[in-house]
This record gives C-alpha cells, sequence and structure tokens, in this order.
C-alpha cells in the first residue's frame, strides 16, 4: 500500500466520519424530541441522562476522529 493511497483512503474516511457526526449533532439539536422518542420506547431514561449520554457520546467520537483520522492523516502529508 502506497503514502497517496493510504492518504486518500484517511481523507474519505474523514469525510464519511465528518459527516455522520454532522447528522448526530443535526438530530440532537433539531430532532432531539424524536430521537428521545425512539430511545425510551426500548430503554426508559430520562431527558437529563439522554443528553448527557450523547453529548459524552459526541465528544468522544470527536476525540476518536481526531486521533484515528485526522493525526494520520497530517503525518503522512507531511512526510509526503
Amino acid at each position: 500500500m502506497t503514502i497517496q493511497t493510504l492518504q486518500s483512503f484517511l481523507a474519505w474516511s474523514l469525510v464519511v466520519h465528518f459527516s455522520v457526526l454532522l447528522l448526530w449533532v443535526w438530530m440532537m439539536k433539531y430532532a432531539n424530541e424524536y430521537v428521545y422518542r425512539i430511545h425510551t420506547y426500548w430503554i426508559p431514561i430520562s431527558k437529563d441522562s439522554f443528553n448527557v449520554i450523547h453529548y459524552g457520546g459526541i465528544g468522544l467520537y470527536k476525540l476518536l476522529i481526531f486521533i484515528f483520522n485526522l493525526t494520520p492523516y497530517i503525518a503522512l502529508m507531511l512526510i509526503d
């Protein structure tokens, strides 16, 4: 596997992951009640706990994108 192939893979991975992240943030901002109703259908949970879990999940997902996609992509851009 060449460096260019890996760079391309990481770039597309960043696009996909940031799209998922933006969709998640958008859903929590504008469709919060709908998402809450769907989740509480299966598991009863308070609204505050629901928001804390999703806020933490968004933060963790963003951190993992930075660590496993963005950092290697930048490192490969610097050595190429």
